[in-house]
């Protein structure tokens, strides 16, 4: 069985294309062998695509190279790929090698056996011509041939995703799609026997309008499932065999009426809260569902083009603590996700760090105007208390109980208390806190012994055991004061509370500063002026405290260039405890021991990381294997679509007749760095993006010149190894007239080598390297932009 792909199997392909198999001849028996097994291989990829993005689809591949009705050796191999066993059998993503374009994957019209003589020419004009389909993509024989297989599969899911039209759109235009009776809908329901039954005593209109809602979720994309107790329906996006959902977008309950809960605006419908379904509220439902799908793609990143699950597809969630069976007695819970481990990856300028910007605003930010005081005093002490020493939170405590207290007082103090919670269990609270206030008495204490004290000295007791502050503790403490004070203010009404930190991953970055480590710190006696070490908590270390503080809310790690950074150790043990399944009171939770503090470590489920990798610094295929089998990835690539919506719609640089449409010169650079290098260093549209702020006309092309001349072509420079050739031919300058060019190159070769070297030189003018040189006065020519795309052959 072959393993991949060859040359020959193209040779043979184009050499035997309409040829009429003869069974008795020798050599075309070997032929049909030979292309039989290319099949083989074919099915592998195709079974290969179905298990990474099709998880509910099913594969078909007829190992024949022959057609059925003439038997002549066709000039393609395919096999197809269905997303769900729903999905009409008319309809196929199809994979294969094709004599002429390579490699191809697409949607494609299969098994048309029907009267519908229409049905051909449809799909052929939603497919477009090869070059610029939208559910087509082709890969040159020359570049498939040198991919391994993974790369293969890697490519051809890639591919799908970026087709302009999706599956169930082809379908719905085709009118290819089954449309389920009502009753034949909720058989989907029907698998929980309560559910059945309840559903049994529906009146005929509620019926209906079920099935109605339910049908625009289903043809969004979107899922739905059943809770684990109860009667409660939820939709939103559940990945098969998950115990909970990526996201929960509305929940129907209700055992008298039903009722919706809506959990995020969308389009013309706000947030909801127990709604009575009724007929308008549905029809601004299947109107927001159909109009607003980007909004759903931002929100639930949904990276397959799966059509939605029923709920006889999905498990059903499980009960959550504290609900009542009671449906409409029981409070509105909501729906806490799954942990989230992604990495946005793509070539620079991109927009990376600005999706995450996005996300970071729309789900770890909170307004001010919306947390209770409860909260925000919670993550206040979480913030600015729980990272104090001891001496400074048995200071704030003091200062908080109005200058004096017992260590009793001290031990059940809300400061006191955050600051165990950040160190870890303590068997010795009381021992600690007289350790430290002895520690840091004035010298002149008439109630300390303690010999050995250590700076700043702030605390006194009195005769019957009641600590208070004293000496110069307001100059010491005004920062302990300030915060205190700040508390007791109570929070404001601007402002947002961040549950985000932030971090970039460099060379020297380590598990010191991530987890934890030593970090050297004055002893405060300046006379001796020795030097302690103390154990310190990291930047992940500390969230993870915060967030089990705020079990309710989401918070977010994020690593800018995670894969600069030494993933093994900086990570350490904790590479095992990120993932979703370890964390924090999941089913296969798992703790460890940190090696400096000793301390017993685990992630919580509400901490959520989120990284962001540049293509073009270092391939994906090269990230730690550790890492990219715990992380799921999201591409983020350049976008030069030319449509609403899109970051460089509209964009020209107009200057009287010639006007430069960017988006095509983009596109146009892009195309040509991908057939050079590859995909992961394309240019992003994020570099120009900033045009669309500078006036149209002569101060739009200086801001173009300037970034053509500081950012594009010193990237195109390290790109291809300063290369100039490859660079004119990114830039088509090998097509344009020498005024245009922005890169030129020597005519007179040979004549240089004379004038540097003699007449007899003795160089071979083909082995030595040609001149080139930057022509800065294309900079400001238009056509030199211009002449990017134009020269493209469409």
């Amino acid at each position: 069985m072959a393993d991949y792909f060859t040359s020959d199997y193209f040779k043979l392909l184009n050499k035997w294309k309409g040829t009429v198999y003869d069974k008795t001849s020798p050599e075309q028996q070997k032929v049909y062998e030979e292309l039989s097994q290319a099949f083989d291989v074919t099915k592998r990829w195709a079974e290969a695509v179905q298990q990474s993005f099709f998880p509910m689809g099913w594969t078909k591949t007829v190992r024949k190279p022959t057609d059925q009705w003439q038997k002549k050796f066709i000039s393609y191999n395919w096999g197809r790929i269905y997303p769900s066993s729903e999905s009409p059998k008319e309809l196929a993503y199809t994979v294969g090698i094709d004599a002429v374009h390579g490699f191809v994957v697409k949607i494609d019209l299969v098994d048309t056996q029907t009267d519908d003589f229409t049905l051909r020419p449809k799909y052929e004009a939603i497919r477009g011509p090869v070059t610029a389909s939208p559910i087509m993509a082709v890969l040159p024989a020359t570049d498939g041939l040198t991919k391994s297989f993974d790369e293969l599969v890697a490519w051809t899911v890639e591919a799908i995703r970026n087709f302009k039209l999706r599956y169930d759109e082809v379908v719905a235009k085709l009118n290819l799609g089954k449309t389920l009776s009502d009753e034949d809908l909720l058989k989907h329901f029907d698998g929980k026997p309560v559910f059945r039954t309840f559903r049994a005593s529906w009146p005929s209109q509620d019926k209906a309008l079920f099935c109605r809602l339910a049908r625009a979720v289903h043809a969004a994309g979107l899922d739905w499932w059943h809770m684990g107790k109860g009667v409660q329906v939820r939709f939103g996006r559940k990945n098969p065999g998950s115990e909970r959902a990526v996201g929960v977008l509305g929940v129907i309950r209700g055992t008298r009426a039903r009722r919706i809960t809506w959990t995020r605006p969308l389009g013309p419908v706000g947030k909801l809260n127990r709604e009575l379904l009724t007929e308008d509220l549905v029809a601004k439902i299947e109107a927001a569902l159909s109009t607003e799908r980007d909004s759903l793609d931002d929100w639930l990143v949904l990276e397959t083009e799966r059509p939605g699950l029923w709920p006889d597809e999905l498990r059903d969630d499980p009960a959550e603590p504290g609900e009542d069976s009671n449906e409409e007695e029981a409070a509105d819970t909501d729906a806490v996700s799954q942990p989230i481990n992604r990495i946005y990856y793509g070539p620079p300028g991109t927009g990376k760090t600005y999706e995450l910007s996005k996300l970071l605003k729309r789900e770890y930010e909170q307004a001010m105007t919306s947390v209770s005081n409860e909260e925000w005093r919670s993550q206040f002490i979480a913030e600015k208390i729980a990272i104090l020493k001891w001496w400074e939170a048995a200071a704030a405590a003091l200062y908080d109980l109005g200058g004096k207290g017992k260590v009793s007082d001290l031990t059940e103090h809300p400061f006191i208390k955050a600051v165990i919670a950040a160190n870890g269990p303590n068997r010795n609270i009381r021992q600690t806190l007289w350790q430290t206030l002895n520690s840091h008495a004035v010298e002149d204490s008439a109630t300390v012994k303690l010999k050995k004290r250590l700076a700043p000295g702030v605390f006194d007791k009195s005769a019957d055991s009641v600590w208070h502050l004293a000496g110069d503790w307001r100059d010491t403490c005004e920062d302990l004061v300030r915060v205190v004070d700040e508390l007791k203010a109570g929070h404001r009404d601007t402002g947002a509370v961040q549950r985000y930190s932030f971090v970039t991953f460099h060379q020297s970055y380590g598990y010191e500063e991530f987890v934890e480590g030593l970090r050297p710190v004055l002893d405060g006696d300046t006379e001796a002026g020795e030097i302690q070490y103390e154990i310190r908590s990291g930047v992940f270390k500390g969230l993870c405290r915060r967030a089990r503080l705020a079990p309710d809310q989401r918070f977010a790690m994020v690593i800018d260039e995670i894969n600069r950074g030494n993933i093994s150790k900086i990570f350490g043990e904790l590479i095992t405890l990120i993932e979703p399944d370890k964390r924090e009171g999941a089913e296969n939770a798992v703790s460890v021991t940190l090696p400096y503090s000793g301390d017993s470590f685990s992630v919580p489920a509400n901490v959520d990381i989120i990284g962001t990798m540049n293509t073009a610094d270092r391939s994906l295929a090269l990230l730690d294997t550790a890492l990219r089998r715990r992380f799921e990835f999201v591409p983020v690539m350049p976008d030069a679509r030319d449509e609403p919506g899109a970051p460089l719609a509209g964009l020209r640089v107009s200057l009287g007749e010639q006007v430069i449409d960017v988006p095509r010169m983009l596109d146009a650079i892009n195309q040509r760095v991908e057939a050079l290098y590859d995909r992961d260093h394309c240019i992003g549209h994020a570099y120009f993006t900033p045009l669309a702020k500078v006036p149209d006309g002569d101060e739009r092309l200086v801001a173009l010149q300037q970034v053509f001349s500081t950012r594009i072509l010193p990237l195109l420079e390290e790109y291809f190894f300063e290369d100039w050739q490859k660079i004119r031919l990114v830039l088509a300058d090998n097509q344009k007239p020498s005024a245009a060019q922005f890169v030129l190159e020597s005519q007179d070769h040979e004549d240089d080598l004379a004038r540097l070297f003699g007449g007899d030189h003795g160089l071979d003018s083909y082995a030595t390297k040609r001149r080139y040189a930057v022509q800065e006065a294309a900079f400001s020519n238009p056509d030199a932009y211009i002449g990017i795309y134009q020269t493209l052959s469409t």
